[in-house]
């Protein structure tokens, strides 16, 4: 069996990405992603069978990326309030750039989520988790004064959901950070010890 280059595979996907995002699924084809990654179109088949596989790596790579900035944040010097701002930020960034990246993010969204049913629930899994090791942290540190801590994560997470409005629908307001900011600071505020 041939050894694929992963750089190679990496093009394909940024490739894909860009095309998607400008054209939508049903107007990209196997051919021109091929041609925008610089390669042949079998060769493209070597890496994927069809342009759903390219919507599941591309989420893929999107889960690794997150999962890499969330090990940065976490193993960081940042005080506990620092890093819990600093990962929710990054979050409600990201978030607005998939929704903004493209007439077509709604359609990306919906595809990758059929693909991938579970993604969401693995996504809201991940940051509840890691909502749960920051307020520890600042717990074991005595900086947070928190006496139940998964009712408090819950809480935090539907206070926040305003600001991260899935791709899939129809846009009829864009969150702000610096309210996103004014809420994180609240609860932080909230949490600290006196």
């Amino acid at each position: 069996m041939q050894k694929l280059d992963a750089a190679k595979r990496e093009a394909i996907v940024n490739a894909a990405k860009q095309r998607l995002r400008k054209y939508g699924i049903q107007k990209t084809t196997m051919q021109e992603i091929a041609k925008d990654a610089g390669i042949a179109v079998g060769t493209l088949y070597l890496y994927f069978k069809n342009k759903d596989d390219i919507l599941v790596a591309s989420a893929e790579a999107f889960t690794e990326q997150h999962k890499l900035e969330i090990e940065e944040i976490l193993n960081s010097a940042k005080s506990p309030p620092e890093k819990l701002k600093f990962y929710i930020v990054n979050r409600f960034r990201a978030s607005k750039e998939t929704r903004n990246s493209g007439s077509h993010a709604a359609e990306l969204a919906r595809a990758v989520f059929r693909l991938n049913p579970q993604l969401l629930l693995e996504q809201s899994n991940w940051t509840r988790d890691i909502l749960s090791k920051i307020l520890q942290d600042g717990m074991d540190k005595k900086i947070f004064s928190i006496d139940n801590l998964e009712r408090d994560v819950e809480v935090f997470l539907h206070a926040i959901a305003y600001f991260f409005p899935i791709a899939t629908t129809e846009r009829y307001f864009e969150p702000e950070e610096d309210k996103l900011s004014m809420l994180i600071d609240w609860f932080t505020e909230k949490w600290s010890k006196d």
